[in-house]
């Protein structure tokens, strides 16, 4: 068995603002629990939050038609929603909350203010992403995404182009896509709206997991960023493990690994974390082996 030296759990894993801002509007909400509360779609992506909220009667629907109570609260969840969506619900006889992230509205507006000066839009990020439809909905129909070089290089050309980016989208693959697409326009504006705690995180993570013989990275297999991430590591490090809970453990790396890096997605709850740590220390030597926080859990980053 190899003799280990550490497992670093990273500080920039878990609930970026945007969703923990989500997470608390809803939590007050249901403290205050005056009507029966809906989210429009999953609040955010990850199923054990979601479990949460289903247990404490919070239910995600798909349009306000679905509500069995039309006197009840619709939350806009923190991807944010579509111009005409907005218009539908704001028609609708349900009070509604937005917590769409800041940072997504501020790519919103960022397309907003360049559409009505006739540029086209290109998004770098997942056309089926919920963010990304949101987005393109600022765009008066004049937009496209991408998400690789090839789509990038088969864009046509345009007069004025505005480039956005999901605020998730890893900021190399950003950089590489924006440098093809300035050859496709007489005028291109480029807008990094790469929120900053995906940088931060992007930047940790490429920092600890080439120095690691495996990396475990805990969330949502349908969480874009959270996949995205799994995928920057797979470019770092050997042995990379993409993990929802503590359960899908691959045991045998995890003992076997000299160095372990732990981090996580954007919309990864702490006690998750926490657990899949918890987990992966009590497969080791406790005597030879400890774990390295980079912060305390439960306390404030």
């Amino acid at each position: 068995m190899a003799k280990a030296e550490d497992i670093l759990v990273a500080k920039s894993a878990g609930f970026c603002p945007g969703v923990k801002h989500a997470i608390e509007q809803v939590f007050a909400l249901e403290a205050a629990r005056k009507k029966p509360i809906y989210t429009l779609g999953p609040l955010i992506h990850n199923k054990q939050v979601t479990s949460m909220l289903e247990r404490k009667d919070i239910r995600a629907i798909h349009t306000p038609e679905e509500a069995t109570n039309k006197q009840g609260v619709l939350v806009i969840r923190a991807h944010g929603i579509t111009p005409d969506l907005q218009r539908q619900l704001e028609a609708c006889e349900m009070s509604v909350v937005d917590a769409t992230c800041p940072l997504v509205k501020h790519a919103q507006n960022i397309i907003a203010k360049y559409a009505v000066q006739d540029y086209h839009t290109v998004i770098i990020g997942d056309a089926e992403h919920a963010e990304v439809i949101g987005l393109m909905g600022y765009a008066q129909n004049r937009c496209h995404v991408v998400s690789s070089l090839e789509e990038a290089k088969a864009l046509p050309h345009f007069e004025k182009v505005n480039v956005v980016s999901q605020t998730t989208q890893q900021e190399s693959v950003f950089y590489e896509l924006s440098e093809e697409i300035k050859k496709h326009a007489d005028i291109c504006q480029i807008s990094n709206t790469i929120c900053q705690p995906t940088k931060d995180r992007q930047k940790e993570t490429m920092e600890q997991a080439q120095n690691a013989d495996l990396v475990i990275v805990v969330g949502g297999k349908h969480s874009a960023n959270t996949t995205r991430l799994a995928a920057l590591c797979r470019g770092l490090c050997k042995h990379v493990q993409h993990v929802e809970t503590e359960d899908e453990l691959n045991e045998k790396e995890v003992v076997e690994a000299k160095k372990i890096f732990i981090t996580a997605g954007a919309s990864t709850p702490s006690w998750v974390i926490d657990s899949v740590a918890f987990r992966v220390k009590t497969l080791r030597d406790r005597a030879t082996r400890k774990v390295v926080y980079r912060y305390k859990p439960g306390e404030k980053k």
